[in-house]
Protein backbone atom coordinates (compact mmCIF):
# COMPACT_ATOMS: atom_id res chain seq x y z
CA UNK A 1 0.00 0.00 0.00
CA UNK A 2 1.46 3.35 -1.08
CA UNK A 3 1.63 6.28 1.04
CA UNK A 4 0.17 9.38 -0.28
CA UNK A 5 2.85 12.27 -0.64
CA UNK A 6 4.30 13.84 2.66
CA UNK A 7 2.67 11.11 4.74
CA UNK A 8 5.03 9.62 6.96
CA UNK A 9 4.80 6.68 9.38
CA UNK A 10 7.26 6.90 13.09
CA UNK A 11 7.25 3.88 15.78
CA UNK A 12 6.55 4.68 18.76
CA UNK A 13 6.64 2.58 21.67
CA UNK A 14 5.05 -0.93 19.94
CA UNK A 15 2.92 1.13 17.70
CA UNK A 16 3.51 3.89 15.41
CA UNK A 17 1.37 6.96 14.22
CA UNK A 18 0.65 7.63 10.51
CA UNK A 19 0.98 11.33 9.79
CA UNK A 20 0.57 13.81 7.04
CA UNK A 21 3.44 16.37 7.34
CA UNK A 22 1.39 18.99 5.34
CA UNK A 23 -1.60 19.32 7.32
CA UNK A 24 -2.99 18.04 10.43
CA UNK A 25 -3.81 14.85 9.46
CA UNK A 26 -2.75 11.85 11.81
CA UNK A 27 -4.20 8.07 12.55
CA UNK A 28 -2.68 5.61 15.96
CA UNK A 29 -1.14 2.32 14.61
CA UNK A 30 -1.62 -0.32 16.89
CA UNK A 31 1.27 -2.91 16.42
CA UNK A 32 -1.17 -5.17 14.36
CA UNK A 33 -2.35 -2.48 12.31
CA UNK A 34 1.47 -1.17 12.34
CA UNK A 35 1.44 -4.70 10.22
CA UNK A 36 -1.01 -4.64 7.82
CA UNK A 37 0.29 -1.00 6.77
CA UNK A 38 4.05 -2.98 5.81
CA UNK A 39 2.00 -5.85 4.26
CA UNK A 40 1.49 -8.06 6.25
CA UNK A 41 -1.80 -9.86 5.65
CA UNK A 42 -4.52 -10.08 8.34
CA UNK A 43 -5.68 -13.31 10.32
CA UNK A 44 -9.30 -14.31 9.47
CA UNK A 45 -10.85 -12.42 12.69
CA UNK A 46 -9.75 -9.52 11.91
CA UNK A 47 -9.84 -8.84 8.64
CA UNK A 48 -13.12 -6.73 9.12
CA UNK A 49 -11.07 -4.33 11.00
CA UNK A 50 -8.54 -4.25 8.33
CA UNK A 51 -10.79 -2.98 6.13
CA UNK A 52 -12.09 -0.60 8.19
CA UNK A 53 -8.81 0.63 8.79
CA UNK A 54 -7.71 1.15 5.37
CA UNK A 55 -11.11 2.85 4.57
CA UNK A 56 -10.42 4.97 7.34
CA UNK A 57 -6.62 5.95 6.10
CA UNK A 58 -7.88 6.67 2.11
CA UNK A 59 -10.85 8.74 3.75
CA UNK A 60 -7.76 10.93 5.54
CA UNK A 61 -5.57 10.98 2.18
CA UNK A 62 -3.09 8.98 4.24
CA UNK A 63 -2.66 6.39 1.68
CA UNK A 64 -3.20 6.14 -1.92
CA UNK A 65 -6.31 4.58 -3.08
CA UNK A 66 -7.15 1.86 -4.64
CA UNK A 67 -7.33 1.74 -8.48
CA UNK A 68 -11.35 3.08 -8.60
CA UNK A 69 -13.55 4.49 -11.96
CA UNK A 70 -12.87 8.37 -11.94
CA UNK A 71 -15.20 10.20 -9.69
CA UNK A 72 -16.92 13.30 -11.02
CA UNK A 73 -14.36 16.07 -10.49
CA UNK A 74 -15.35 18.05 -7.24
CA UNK A 75 -17.69 21.06 -7.13
CA UNK A 76 -18.22 20.09 -11.13
CA UNK A 77 -21.86 21.56 -11.59
CA UNK A 78 -20.75 24.35 -8.94
CA UNK A 79 -18.13 25.61 -11.13
CA UNK A 80 -20.73 24.98 -14.57
CA UNK A 81 -22.58 27.67 -12.83
CA UNK A 82 -19.62 29.76 -11.84
CA UNK A 83 -19.02 29.84 -15.23
CA UNK A 84 -22.23 31.06 -16.45
CA UNK A 85 -22.23 33.75 -13.67
CA UNK A 86 -18.11 34.93 -14.86
CA UNK A 87 -19.60 36.45 -18.07
CA UNK A 88 -22.31 38.75 -15.71
CA UNK A 89 -19.52 40.97 -13.68
CA UNK A 90 -18.07 43.82 -14.26
CA UNK A 91 -15.19 43.47 -12.04
CA UNK A 92 -13.60 40.93 -9.56
CA UNK A 93 -16.43 39.59 -7.08
CA UNK A 94 -16.00 37.04 -4.26
CA UNK A 95 -19.59 35.16 -3.43
CA UNK A 96 -19.10 33.65 0.05
CA UNK A 97 -21.67 31.24 1.27
CA UNK A 98 -22.15 31.42 5.06
CA UNK A 99 -24.32 29.59 7.71
CA UNK A 100 -25.66 30.64 11.05
CA UNK A 101 -24.99 27.97 12.48
CA UNK A 102 -21.17 27.39 10.95
CA UNK A 103 -18.23 28.57 13.47
CA UNK A 104 -16.24 29.30 10.62
CA UNK A 105 -18.52 31.55 9.64
CA UNK A 106 -18.44 33.17 12.57
CA UNK A 107 -14.83 34.14 13.08
CA UNK A 108 -15.22 35.24 9.44
CA UNK A 109 -17.98 37.89 10.09
CA UNK A 110 -15.72 38.64 13.17
CA UNK A 111 -12.65 39.59 10.89
CA UNK A 112 -14.87 41.10 8.41
CA UNK A 113 -16.13 43.64 10.99
CA UNK A 114 -12.91 44.55 12.37
CA UNK A 115 -11.32 45.11 8.49
CA UNK A 116 -14.86 47.52 7.77
CA UNK A 117 -12.68 50.52 7.16
CA UNK A 118 -10.50 48.62 4.08
CA UNK A 119 -13.49 46.74 2.92
CA UNK A 120 -15.17 50.05 2.37
CA UNK A 121 -12.42 50.99 -0.24
CA UNK A 122 -12.24 47.76 -2.08
CA UNK A 123 -12.11 48.14 -6.17
CA UNK A 124 -14.56 44.42 -6.38
CA UNK A 125 -17.34 43.00 -4.11
CA UNK A 126 -17.65 40.48 -1.60
CA UNK A 127 -21.45 38.67 -1.46
CA UNK A 128 -21.58 37.15 1.87
CA UNK A 129 -24.78 34.71 1.36
CA UNK A 130 -26.74 32.90 4.03
CA UNK A 131 -29.76 30.62 3.65
CA UNK A 132 -32.50 34.02 3.54
CA UNK A 133 -30.28 37.12 3.51
CA UNK A 134 -27.47 38.56 0.90
CA UNK A 135 -24.93 41.36 2.43
CA UNK A 136 -23.20 43.32 0.05
CA UNK A 137 -19.54 44.87 0.63
CA UNK A 138 -17.18 47.01 -1.60
CA UNK A 139 -18.26 48.24 -5.03
CA UNK A 140 -21.92 47.56 -5.95
CA UNK A 141 -23.50 45.26 -7.99
CA UNK A 142 -27.19 45.56 -10.25
CA UNK A 143 -29.89 44.09 -8.89
CA UNK A 144 -30.06 41.31 -11.49
CA UNK A 145 -26.16 40.53 -11.15
CA UNK A 146 -26.59 40.35 -7.65
CA UNK A 147 -29.55 38.06 -7.63
CA UNK A 148 -27.72 35.50 -10.09
CA UNK A 149 -24.91 35.47 -7.75
CA UNK A 150 -27.16 34.69 -4.62
CA UNK A 151 -27.94 31.81 -6.15
CA UNK A 152 -24.93 31.14 -7.43
CA UNK A 153 -23.74 31.65 -3.10
CA UNK A 154 -27.41 29.23 -2.14
CA UNK A 155 -25.86 26.35 -5.00
CA UNK A 156 -22.06 26.92 -2.86
CA UNK A 157 -23.65 26.23 0.55
CA UNK A 158 -24.00 22.39 -0.46
CA UNK A 159 -20.34 22.29 -0.40
CA UNK A 160 -20.12 23.16 3.04
CA UNK A 161 -19.18 26.80 4.65
CA UNK A 162 -17.33 28.97 4.25
CA UNK A 163 -17.29 27.81 0.36
CA UNK A 164 -16.71 30.63 -1.83
CA UNK A 165 -16.35 31.35 -5.26
CA UNK A 166 -14.17 33.90 -7.02
CA UNK A 167 -15.07 35.49 -10.48
CA UNK A 168 -13.64 38.07 -12.43
CA UNK A 169 -13.73 39.35 -16.06
CA UNK A 170 -11.89 37.02 -18.69
CA UNK A 171 -11.08 34.53 -15.99
CA UNK A 172 -12.14 31.01 -15.14
CA UNK A 173 -13.93 30.73 -12.11
CA UNK A 174 -12.58 29.52 -8.77
CA UNK A 175 -14.13 27.95 -6.02
CA UNK A 176 -12.71 28.40 -3.15
CA UNK A 177 -13.45 25.90 0.27
CA UNK A 178 -12.95 26.55 4.13
CA UNK A 179 -11.81 29.58 6.35
CA UNK A 180 -8.09 29.97 5.20
CA UNK A 181 -8.80 29.91 1.29
CA UNK A 182 -11.69 32.47 1.76
CA UNK A 183 -9.71 34.64 4.15
CA UNK A 184 -6.56 34.41 1.44
CA UNK A 185 -9.21 35.82 -0.65
CA UNK A 186 -10.52 38.69 1.27
CA UNK A 187 -6.28 39.25 1.19
CA UNK A 188 -5.63 39.39 -2.44
CA UNK A 189 -8.69 41.48 -2.95
CA UNK A 190 -7.43 44.22 -0.29
CA UNK A 191 -4.22 44.75 -2.53
CA UNK A 192 -2.08 42.65 0.38
CA UNK A 193 0.15 39.04 0.17
CA UNK A 194 -2.11 36.56 0.98
CA UNK A 195 1.09 34.45 0.92
CA UNK A 196 2.86 36.83 3.68
CA UNK A 197 -0.60 37.02 5.66
CA UNK A 198 -0.57 34.65 8.54
CA UNK A 199 -4.51 32.99 8.84
CA UNK A 200 -5.12 30.82 11.57
CA UNK A 201 -8.11 28.53 11.70
CA UNK A 202 -10.84 29.03 14.51
CA UNK A 203 -11.62 27.30 17.18
CA UNK A 204 -14.73 27.38 18.92
CA UNK A 205 -13.15 29.59 21.71
CA UNK A 206 -11.67 31.95 19.56
CA UNK A 207 -14.85 32.67 18.01
CA UNK A 208 -16.10 34.08 21.67
CA UNK A 209 -13.20 36.11 21.74
CA UNK A 210 -13.80 37.37 18.38
CA UNK A 211 -17.99 37.78 18.63
CA UNK A 212 -17.22 41.59 20.42
CA UNK A 213 -16.78 44.61 18.58
CA UNK A 214 -13.25 45.73 17.68
CA UNK A 215 -11.99 49.41 17.68
CA UNK A 216 -9.30 48.55 15.36
CA UNK A 217 -7.39 46.10 13.84
CA UNK A 218 -3.23 46.36 13.72
CA UNK A 219 -1.35 44.95 11.15
CA UNK A 220 3.05 44.21 12.39
CA UNK A 221 5.05 43.26 10.54
CA UNK A 222 7.41 40.07 11.52
CA UNK A 223 9.82 39.41 9.82
CA UNK A 224 8.30 39.88 6.53
CA UNK A 225 5.10 38.64 7.36
CA UNK A 226 1.38 40.30 8.29
CA UNK A 227 -0.05 39.78 11.52
CA UNK A 228 -3.63 40.91 12.91
CA UNK A 229 -3.86 42.90 16.20
CA UNK A 230 -7.57 43.82 17.40
CA UNK A 231 -7.89 45.92 20.18
CA UNK A 232 -10.02 46.84 22.14
CA UNK A 233 -9.67 50.52 23.87
CA UNK A 234 -7.13 53.08 23.29
CA UNK A 235 -4.69 52.01 25.92
CA UNK A 236 -4.82 49.10 24.35
CA UNK A 237 -4.33 50.16 21.23
CA UNK A 238 -1.68 52.73 22.29
CA UNK A 239 0.41 49.97 24.09
CA UNK A 240 0.21 47.51 21.14
CA UNK A 241 1.12 50.61 18.57
CA UNK A 242 4.04 51.06 20.49
CA UNK A 243 5.49 47.61 20.78
CA UNK A 244 4.55 46.27 16.91
CA UNK A 245 4.71 50.03 15.22
CA UNK A 246 1.72 48.38 13.99
CA UNK A 247 -0.39 50.24 10.88
CA UNK A 248 -4.19 50.42 11.02
CA UNK A 249 -5.86 49.78 7.54
CA UNK A 250 -3.22 48.29 6.07
CA UNK A 251 -6.06 45.95 3.58
CA UNK A 252 -7.29 43.01 4.91
CA UNK A 253 -5.71 41.17 7.69
CA UNK A 254 -7.23 37.97 10.00
CA UNK A 255 -7.99 38.75 13.37
CA UNK A 256 -4.51 36.32 14.78
CA UNK A 257 -3.86 38.50 18.43
CA UNK A 258 -6.53 40.22 20.80
CA UNK A 259 -5.79 42.94 23.50
CA UNK A 260 -8.08 44.10 25.62
CA UNK A 261 -8.30 45.81 29.26
CA UNK A 262 -11.69 44.85 30.58
CA UNK A 263 -11.39 45.04 34.01
CA UNK A 264 -8.02 45.66 35.98
CA UNK A 265 -5.94 43.27 33.83
CA UNK A 266 -4.37 43.98 29.90
CA UNK A 267 -5.27 40.35 28.41
CA UNK A 268 -3.85 39.22 24.90
CA UNK A 269 -5.69 36.23 23.18
CA UNK A 270 -4.43 34.33 20.37
CA UNK A 271 -7.58 33.05 18.65
CA UNK A 272 -8.86 32.07 21.89
CA UNK A 273 -6.26 31.26 23.61
CA UNK A 274 -5.60 33.88 26.92
CA UNK A 275 -1.81 34.29 27.07
CA UNK A 276 -1.37 36.82 29.35
CA UNK A 277 -3.41 38.90 32.48
CA UNK A 278 -0.80 41.44 32.51
CA UNK A 279 -1.19 43.72 35.75
CA UNK A 280 0.74 46.44 34.41
CA UNK A 281 1.71 47.64 30.63
CA UNK A 282 5.04 47.02 30.85
CA UNK A 283 4.42 43.25 31.65
CA UNK A 284 1.73 43.51 28.47
CA UNK A 285 4.49 44.55 26.53
CA UNK A 286 7.43 41.93 27.89
CA UNK A 287 4.21 39.26 26.29
CA UNK A 288 3.71 40.54 23.23
CA UNK A 289 7.38 40.80 22.54
CA UNK A 290 7.46 37.39 23.46
CA UNK A 291 4.82 36.48 20.99
CA UNK A 292 5.84 38.31 18.08
CA UNK A 293 9.66 37.14 18.87
CA UNK A 294 7.99 33.29 18.24
CA UNK A 295 6.30 33.76 15.01
CA UNK A 296 9.71 35.72 13.92
CA UNK A 297 11.02 32.68 14.65
CA UNK A 298 8.75 30.08 13.17
CA UNK A 299 8.30 32.37 9.66
CA UNK A 300 12.36 31.74 9.75
CA UNK A 301 12.84 28.43 11.75
CA UNK A 302 16.56 27.16 12.26
CA UNK A 303 17.68 23.48 10.68
CA UNK A 304 16.73 21.20 13.48
CA UNK A 305 14.07 22.84 15.74
CA UNK A 306 10.80 21.23 15.63
CA UNK A 307 7.60 23.42 16.31
CA UNK A 308 4.90 21.82 18.46
CA UNK A 309 1.54 22.98 19.00
CA UNK A 310 1.02 23.37 22.66
CA UNK A 311 2.20 24.77 25.67
CA UNK A 312 5.16 24.79 27.87
CA UNK A 313 5.88 25.74 31.29
CA UNK A 314 9.58 25.85 32.60
CA UNK A 315 10.96 25.53 36.40
CA UNK A 316 13.01 27.51 38.09
CA UNK A 317 15.48 24.42 38.31
CA UNK A 318 15.79 24.70 34.59
CA UNK A 319 13.53 21.56 33.55
CA UNK A 320 10.04 22.26 31.83
CA UNK A 321 6.93 20.13 30.79
CA UNK A 322 4.95 19.94 28.07
CA UNK A 323 0.79 19.96 28.12
CA UNK A 324 -2.19 20.64 25.54
CA UNK A 325 -2.87 24.02 24.22
CA UNK A 326 -6.24 23.61 25.73
CA UNK A 327 -5.26 23.95 28.85
CA UNK A 328 -3.34 27.48 28.45
CA UNK A 329 -6.35 29.98 29.55
CA UNK A 330 -7.05 27.61 32.83
CA UNK A 331 -3.43 28.04 33.52
CA UNK A 332 -2.71 31.47 32.88
CA UNK A 333 -5.55 32.78 35.05
CA UNK A 334 -3.84 30.53 38.02
CA UNK A 335 -0.54 31.85 36.65
CA UNK A 336 0.51 33.43 40.19
CA UNK A 337 -0.06 30.16 41.76
CA UNK A 338 2.22 28.30 39.25
CA UNK A 339 4.85 31.30 39.71
CA UNK A 340 4.68 30.72 43.41
CA UNK A 341 5.83 27.00 42.98
CA UNK A 342 8.63 28.26 40.50
CA UNK A 343 7.19 27.65 37.32
CA UNK A 344 7.11 30.06 34.50
CA UNK A 345 4.45 29.53 31.50
CA UNK A 346 6.06 30.60 27.76
CA UNK A 347 3.37 32.51 25.58
CA UNK A 348 5.15 32.01 22.08
CA UNK A 349 3.16 30.83 19.98
CA UNK A 350 5.04 27.61 19.00
CA UNK A 351 6.52 25.30 21.74
CA UNK A 352 10.06 25.03 19.32
CA UNK A 353 12.19 22.17 20.55
CA UNK A 354 15.52 21.15 19.68
CA UNK A 355 17.07 17.48 20.23
CA UNK A 356 20.25 17.12 22.06
CA UNK A 357 23.23 15.67 20.45
CA UNK A 358 24.59 13.09 21.89
CA UNK A 359 21.56 12.08 24.04
CA UNK A 360 18.72 13.27 21.62
CA UNK A 361 16.61 14.80 24.60
CA UNK A 362 14.17 17.82 24.03
CA UNK A 363 15.34 21.23 25.09
CA UNK A 364 13.25 24.32 24.54
CA UNK A 365 15.46 27.19 23.94
CA UNK A 366 15.75 29.76 26.08
CA UNK A 367 13.16 32.69 25.18
CA UNK A 368 14.47 35.52 23.29
CA UNK A 369 16.34 38.14 25.31
CA UNK A 370 15.40 36.42 28.49
CA UNK A 371 19.12 35.63 29.22
CA UNK A 372 18.45 32.73 30.43
CA UNK A 373 19.79 29.16 29.30
CA UNK A 374 17.35 26.85 27.79
CA UNK A 375 15.71 23.61 29.73
CA UNK A 376 15.64 20.28 29.02
CA UNK A 377 11.42 18.85 28.72
CA UNK A 378 11.36 16.03 31.68
CA UNK A 379 7.88 15.19 31.36
CA UNK A 380 4.57 15.60 29.42
CA UNK A 381 1.12 16.41 30.58
CA UNK A 382 -2.00 15.29 28.94
CA UNK A 383 -5.63 14.25 28.67
CA UNK A 384 -6.23 10.84 28.00
CA UNK A 385 -9.14 10.00 25.37
CA UNK A 386 -12.68 10.34 26.11
CA UNK A 387 -13.59 7.01 25.18
CA UNK A 388 -13.14 5.34 28.89
CA UNK A 389 -10.59 3.26 27.89
CA UNK A 390 -7.87 3.69 29.37
CA UNK A 391 -4.76 4.19 27.04
CA UNK A 392 -1.94 2.34 26.10
CA UNK A 393 1.61 4.20 26.06
CA UNK A 394 1.80 3.68 22.14
CA UNK A 395 -1.48 5.36 22.02
CA UNK A 396 -0.45 8.78 23.95
CA UNK A 397 3.14 9.16 22.29
CA UNK A 398 1.52 9.07 18.70
CA UNK A 399 -0.80 11.78 20.32
CA UNK A 400 2.26 13.98 21.59
CA UNK A 401 3.55 13.36 17.92
CA UNK A 402 0.51 14.67 16.63
CA UNK A 403 1.25 18.32 17.86
CA UNK A 404 3.77 18.67 15.71
CA UNK A 405 2.91 22.04 13.57
CA UNK A 406 2.82 21.48 9.89
CA UNK A 407 4.55 21.75 7.25
CA UNK A 408 6.88 19.44 9.27
CA UNK A 409 9.82 17.69 7.95
CA UNK A 410 10.17 13.69 7.96
CA UNK A 411 13.20 13.69 10.05
CA UNK A 412 11.42 16.09 12.76
CA UNK A 413 9.00 13.44 13.13
CA UNK A 414 11.11 10.89 13.81
CA UNK A 415 13.13 12.76 16.19
CA UNK A 416 10.40 13.97 18.26
CA UNK A 417 8.94 10.33 17.94
CA UNK A 418 12.38 9.05 19.29
CA UNK A 419 12.88 11.80 21.70
CA UNK A 420 8.95 11.19 22.94
CA UNK A 421 9.70 7.04 24.29
CA UNK A 422 11.56 7.83 27.58
CA UNK A 423 9.70 10.58 29.04
CA UNK A 424 6.88 10.63 31.77
CA UNK A 425 3.93 10.65 30.48
CA UNK A 426 0.94 11.86 32.85
CA UNK A 427 -2.58 11.72 32.10
CA UNK A 428 -5.41 13.55 33.92
CA UNK A 429 -7.41 16.77 33.90
CA UNK A 430 -5.42 20.69 34.03
CA UNK A 431 -6.71 20.85 37.19
CA UNK A 432 -4.94 17.67 38.29
CA UNK A 433 -2.20 18.94 36.33
CA UNK A 434 -2.20 22.30 38.25
CA UNK A 435 -2.08 20.70 41.61
CA UNK A 436 0.59 17.66 40.57
CA UNK A 437 2.70 21.13 39.32
CA UNK A 438 2.18 23.11 42.37
CA UNK A 439 2.62 19.81 45.04
CA UNK A 440 4.92 20.89 47.95
CA UNK A 441 6.77 17.49 47.14
CA UNK A 442 7.15 18.33 43.57
CA UNK A 443 7.90 22.07 43.26
CA UNK A 444 11.53 21.77 42.83
CA UNK A 445 11.73 18.38 41.64
CA UNK A 446 11.71 17.05 38.23
CA UNK A 447 7.89 16.21 37.20
CA UNK A 448 8.49 13.31 35.54
CA UNK A 449 10.00 11.79 38.39
CA UNK A 450 7.44 12.90 41.14
CA UNK A 451 4.10 11.28 42.82
CA UNK A 452 1.44 11.00 40.22
CA UNK A 453 -0.99 12.66 41.31
CA UNK A 454 -4.78 11.30 42.18
CA UNK A 455 -6.88 10.42 39.41
CA UNK A 456 -4.19 10.51 36.78
CA UNK A 457 -2.57 8.24 35.23
CA UNK A 458 1.37 7.70 34.38
CA UNK A 459 2.38 5.95 31.42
Amino acid sequence: MMLQPGVVVAEVGSGGVLLDTGRPAAAYLSPTALGWLRGRPPAAEHRVQHGHCFTQWRAAGLVAPEAEPPAPAMHGDLEAQAADCATLVPHPVLVVAMAATCGFCTQLTADLAANADSLMRLDSSVLLVEADSTRSLGRPLADPVQQQLTHLGRRAAHQGTPTAVMLAPGQPARVLSGFDEVSHALVTLSGADPQATIVEAPTSCSVDVAAQPVDAVLTARVNGTRLGIAVRGDESRQITETVTGGLSDDGYTPVTLTVERPDSFYLLFRGGELLTRARTPIALRQTLDAVLAGYASYASAERGTIPLLCGAAVHDGGHAVLFPRTWLSDLVKRARRLEQAGWRLRPEPYTTLRTAPGTGALQLPAAPGSGQGGAEVTAVLTEPPQTGVPPTRAWLLASLVNWIARPATTDAVHRLAASLEPLPVHTGTWQEALTHLTHPHTAEADPGRGPVPSGSRKE
